[in-house]
C-alpha cells in the first residue's frame, strides 16, 4: 500500500510538474512575443520618420563659437515616472514639446494605445532583455525600468546619425566622381592644346575648369550626373563666366539636358555640350 501511495504522489507530482513547465514556457512565448511587439513597433516608427527626425534635430541644435554641438533641445528633458508623464500630459505638456519627447509622445505611443499598454510592453521588453551595453560607462549593466526614455532616444539618435554618415558616404563618392571627370575634360583640352586651370574648389562661382588659348578664354562647369541638367546649372556658369571675366560659357555633361536648360542657355548664350563635343570646342565656339 505504502509504495502504491509513493507511486501515486509521483505520478501526480510529474502531472503538476509537466503542467507548470507548459504554463512556464507559454508565458515565456508570450513575454517574448510582446518584447518583440514592442522593439519592432519603435524601429519601424523611427525608420518611417527618420528623414522628419534628422529635420528636426538640425533645427533644433545649435553650434557654439568652437563648432561644439548642443543638442540640449534636441534631447529634451521629459519627467521619466509614469505618473508624473501623466500629470505632465494633463496639465501643458510641456516635458513633451519638441525634439524626441514630442516624437514619443505624438508617433511611438500611437503603436500602443496608451501610456499604460507601453509602459506594459516596456517591463515585458527587459524582462527578456535585461542587460544591456552602456556606451557611456563603456560596459554592459541591468536595464531599469527607469531607463526607457533614454533608449528610445538612443535609437532615434543612433538612426540620425546613420542618416547623417550616409549623407556624408554619398557625397564623398560625388565629390570624387565630380574630380574624376574634371580630370578627364582636363586631359581632353589639354590634349588639344588649351593652358586648363582648375578654379579654387570654395568660392569657385559655378566655374571648375578656365581654358585658355589666344582670345579665347572657356569658363567650364563639369557635370557627372545620372539625370540630366537643368537650369540651376546654367544659371551659374553664365554668372561664372562674368565672375572670371570668360569669352564663353560651357557646361560639359555626360547625362544630357532638360528643354528648359536648353532653352535658357539659348537666351544666356551658354554652350552644352557632352564630351566628344569637348574634342572639338573650336569648330563650336568659332
Amino acid at each position: 500500500m505504502d509504495l502504491f501511495i509513493i507511486f501515486l504522489l509521483l505520478i501526480i507530482l510529474t502531472t503538476i510538474f509537466i503542467s507548470y513547465n507548459k504554463i512556464s514556457k507559454k508565458k515565456k512565448l508570450q513575454l517574448c512575443l510582446e518584447s518583440n511587439f514592442f522593439i519592432e513597433e519603435i524601429k519601424k516608427t523611427i525608420e518611417r520618420n527618420k528623414f522628419n527626425l534628422l529635420e528636426e534635430r538640425k533645427r533644433l541644435k545649435s553650434i557654439d563659437a568652437y563648432g561644439n554641438e548642443n543638442l540640449k533641445r534636441w534631447f529634451g528633458k521629459p519627467p521619466i515616472n509614469k505618473k508624473e508623464i501623466k500629470f505632465d500630459l494633463s496639465q501643458n505638456g510641456y516635458g513633451f514639446k519638441e525634439g524626441i519627447p514630442y516624437f514619443w509622445f505624438r508617433e511611438i505611443l500611437k503603436s500602443f494605445e496608451s501610456i499604460d499598454i507601453f509602459f506594459s510592453k516596456w517591463e515585458h521588453y527587459i524582462r527578456i532583455n535585461p542587460i544591456i551595453r552602456d556606451e557611456i560607462l563603456g560596459k554592459d549593466r541591468k536595464l531599469q525600468f527607469e531607463d526607457w526614455y533614454l533608449f528610445i532616444a538612443s535609437m532615434v539618435e543612433k538612426s540620425c546619425i546613420n542618416l547623417i554618415d550616409e549623407y556624408k558616404y554619398e557625397n564623398n563618392l560625388n565629390n570624387q566622381k565630380g574630380i574624376a571627370f574634371e580630370n578627364q575634360c582636363m586631359k581632353i583640352l589639354i590634349s588639344k592644346g588649351w593652358r586648363v586651370e582648375e578654379t579654387p574648389k570654395s568660392g569657385d562661382q559655378g566655374i571648375d575648369l578656365i581654358a585658355s588659348i589666344e582670345k579665347y578664354r572657356l569658363c567650364i562647369q563639369c557635370k557627372d550626373h545620372k539625370k540630366p541638367i537643368g537650369n540651376k546649372a546654367v544659371q551659374e556658369v553664365s554668372a561664372g563666366k562674368k565672375y572670371w571675366n570668360g569669352t564663353h560659357a560651357i557646361l560639359v555633361s555626360q547625362s544630357g539636358y532638360t528643354k528648359s536648360a536648353y532653352k535658357l542657355a539659348a537666351a544666356n548664350n551658354v554652350l552644352l555640350i557632352s564630351t566628344l563635343e569637348l574634342n572639338n570646342i573650336v569648330s563650336l565656339i568659332t
